[in-house]
C-alpha cells in the first residue's frame, strides 16, 4: 500500500469513528450522566462495529493512537467514564493479550470483536495498590480436569480487589 493510500484509509476510518462518537453524543440527553449499562453498551457497539479493532495496536499502531485522539476529542459527547472503558478494552485487555498471548489468544480477540464482547483487566491486589504489577502475589494454577484456572491468594492482602471493567466483561486478563 502506498503512503498516500494508507493515509486515505486512516482518514476514512477516522471519519467513521468521529461520526459514530458524534451520533452517540446526539442520542445522549444533555447534562445527563451516563449509566454504567449505557456506557458498557456504547463500548459493545463500538467493538462490534470494528471501527477500532482489538488487534490495531499490533496491526496498525498509527491508527490505534489516532483512534485514541478521536475518542478523547469526543469525550464530552461520550460521557464521563467512556474514555476509561475504551483504554481498558483496547490497551489493558487487548494490549496484554497481544503482548503476552499465543496466536490462539489473538484469534479469540477477533472472535470477541465480531460478537461485541468486552474484556477486563485484573491486576490490582488489596495491599499493593493500583500499580501492583511488581508485587502480585496471586497464583494461577491450571486445573486440567475442569480446563480452568484456579486463582489462589496466599493472604488477605493478595486478593484481587479492583478489576477494571469487571462488572461488564465477557473475558478477563488476570495478572498472577
Amino acid at each position: 500500500m502506498t503512503p498516500w493510500a494508507a493515509t486515505l484509509k486512516a482518514s476514512r476510518r477516522g471519519e467513521k469513528l468521529s461520526a459514530w462518537a458524534a451520533e452517540v453524543g446526539r442520542r445522549r440527553p444533555a447534562d445527563t450522566e451516563l449509566t454504567f449499562d449505557a456506557s458498557s453498551n456504547m463500548l459493545r457497539d463500538l467493538v462490534s462495529r470494528g471501527l477500532v479493532k482489538m488487534t490495531d495496536l499490533q496491526d496498525d499502531p498509527e491508527w490505534f493512537f489516532e483512534a485514541h485522539r478521536i475518542i478523547a476529542e469526543h469525550g464530552d459527547d461520550l460521557g464521563s467514564g467512556f474514555w476509561t472503558r475504551f483504554t481498558v478494552q483496547f490497551n489493558l485487555f487487548a494490549g496484554t493479550v497481544l503482548a503476552a498471548g499465543r496466536p490462539a489468544h489473538v484469534a479469540q480477540l477477533q472472535e470477541m470483536q465480531a460478537a461485541g464482547e468486552l474484556g477486563c483487566f485484573a491486576l490490582t491486589e488489596k495491599f499493593a495498590g493500583v500499580s501492583s504489577g511488581m508485587v502480585v502475589e496471586t497464583v494461577a494454577a491450571f486445573d486440567a480436569a475442569s480446563r480452568t484456572f484456579v486463582l489462589r491468594s496466599p493472604n488477605e492482602g493478595a486478593v484481587k480487589n479492583w478489576i477494571s471493567q469487571g462488572f461488564c466483561a465477557d473475558k478477563s486478563v488476570v495478572i498472577a
